[in-house]
């Protein structure tokens, strides 16, 4: 059965049928971007998202820019607002019909700059953003920036606050409340995500698991592991024992071979805060404090190195090539039971014979209250804007605006796309990334660099090092004095 949330969302596309000067559906002060012509029937609930901007803003004749950037790795490059025109793609179409109901609504265009590129704090959403704030430039009114650059330019005081954005309310449900819980310091959040973007679900890391391997070896049902809170990391190395072989009998493991998991590097990162440890994390009082390193932190990592630094039971495919290729194929040729990465590994396996799903990280054991689905740091991208703001009005209406329409038309579209259409082959699948999209973790830790965790715990991957507390205590006094010097960058900036 589907998800109650997904089937409101296709209902709200299919109902949902265009905009613009539409009239008012609130107050006087208030309009709906966009209004439903569709006829409901007695049996259908639509509760469609409304924006609560004035009802006489215009902006006749302004282009609003976003500046595109992030991190590319195997054709990695997501442009969340590029849709010049319909083509027939699910997603681009809902893109085209969101930019077009604001662009009418409020008499603006909205375009896009790409700047891609490999970035760790200072690339090129960083540098460029900063040349504007500095040169009080006014080019860009919003951008989708690499999650890295975000958080150095965040501290920097080259980002608006949005908590002071006029007429963004970062309560309202198309804006993800994970974020406002993670990503607040001292008050003030400076980058963001939500419906307006699917960036950060594609960057959302999951495993997938192949079917056939699991009815061979009579394995246990994974979703039902997941759904009774039993899918911890020690079921799913248990699950992978006598997996592996030697199958061209050539005495060695490579890509020719079967194993219990192909394992992307960033996993690692993953898997820690799928155990609901963070490298650093914003307490009650608003600062940031460092929490890497705890028993859980421990636990976690002893059973996952135990299991998959082995190289006759893991392939780690990026220690090989960082090309996809390879693994993709050996996944659809049936040769791993897992695979480890992002939900955007989904769209590699369209033409996949044997059938495939989808689980989220697994939990550290069974008392742990929920799963907790990272955001690859690498891959994110946030929405956020430039502290120099031409009318910071105009750009929190229309950002708003984007946010709501985008709630009920692109997410739906996402979804549509997604599990309904090209490339998911069963209804759990659904119900599991439906679990994953609403279990985000997003961790300063990791964007802020701090200690040089993030970095720290891939050497140990790539190295195949077992003392984590040798790697915790080498940087431990760098990275209090990091959270330290975060923590009055942020103070500075309320002054």
């Amino acid at each position: 059965m589907q998800h109650p949330r997904i089937i409101l969302l296709i209902a709200a596309a299919l109902l949902l049928t265009a905009c613009a000067d539409s009239a008012d559906t609130t107050a006087e002060t208030t309009s709906s971007v966009t209004i439903d012509t569709a006829p409901v029937t007695e049996t259908e609930s639509v509760d469609l998202a409304v924006a609560q901007v004035p009802a006489d803003a215009d902006f006749t004749g302004h282009t609003f820019t976003f500046l595109i950037t992030g991190n590319t790795e195997n054709n990695w490059q997501k442009n969340d607002f590029h849709a010049p025109e319909e083509t027939g793609d699910v997603l681009n179409d809902a893109r085209f019909r969101r930019n077009l109901a604001v662009e009418e609504r409020f008499g603006i265009k909205i375009e896009t700059e790409e700047q891609y590129g490999q970035t760790k704090g200072a690339g090129t959403g960083f540098l460029t953003i900063e040349k504007c704030v500095m040169a009080g430039d006014t080019a860009y009114d919003a951008g989708m920036i690499a999650g890295y650059d975000c958080a150095t330019l965040a501290y920097s005081g080259m980002l608006y606050d949005l908590c002071d954005m006029p007429y963004v309310d970062l309560t309202q449900r198309w804006w993800d409340q994970r974020v406002n819980e993670d990503l607040t310091i001292n008050g003030k959040l400076y980058y963001t995500t939500g419906d307006i973007s699917t960036a950060d679900n594609d960057a959302t890391g999951a495993i997938l698991f192949n079917k056939k391997i699991v009815q061979d070896y009579d394995l246990p049902d994974p979703y039902a592991l997941v759904r009774d809170g039993k899918w911890t990391i020690s079921k799913m190395v248990e699950m992978g024992k006598g997996i592996a072989a030697d199958l061209n009998g050539d005495s060695k493991y490579d890509l020719n071979d079967r194993y219990a998991a192909i394992v992307w590097d960033d996993t690692m990162m993953g898997i820690i805060n799928a155990a609901g440890v963070k490298c650093a994390t914003v307490m009650e009082n608003g600062k940031l404090e460092l929490t890497f390193y705890n028993d859980r932190l421990l636990s976690m990592f002893e059973q996952y190195r135990d299991a998959y630094y082995d190289n006759t039971q893991a392939y780690a495919y990026q220690r090989v090539s960082y090309d996809i290729t390879d693994p993709v194929n050996m996944f659809s040729n049936d040769q791993s039971l897992f695979f480890f990465q992002l939900l955007d590994l989904v769209t590699y396996f369209r033409d996949m014979k044997t059938d495939f799903g989808i689980l989220p990280l697994p939990k550290l054991d069974e008392q742990q209250e929920r799963y907790y689905a990272t955001i690859g740091s690498w891959h994110s991208v946030f929405l956020c804007a430039p502290a120099i703001q031409e009318d910071a009005e105009r750009t929190g209406i229309i950002l708003e605006a984007l946010a709501a329409e985008s709630y009920n038309t692109v997410t739906p579209a996402y979804y549509e796309k997604t599990l309904v259409g090209k490339y998911i082959r069963d209804e759990e699948s659904e119900e599991m990334i439906d679990l994953i999209l609403s279990s985000h973790v997003y961790d300063l830790g990791w964007f802020y660099q701090v200690g040089k965790y993030c970095d720290e715990v891939l050497y140990m991957w790539m190295q195949k090092d077992e003392d984590m507390t040798s790697r915790y205590e080498r940087r431990e006094k760098v990275a209090l004095r990091d959270v330290e010097r975060i923590n009055e960058a942020f103070e500075a900036l309320g002054e």
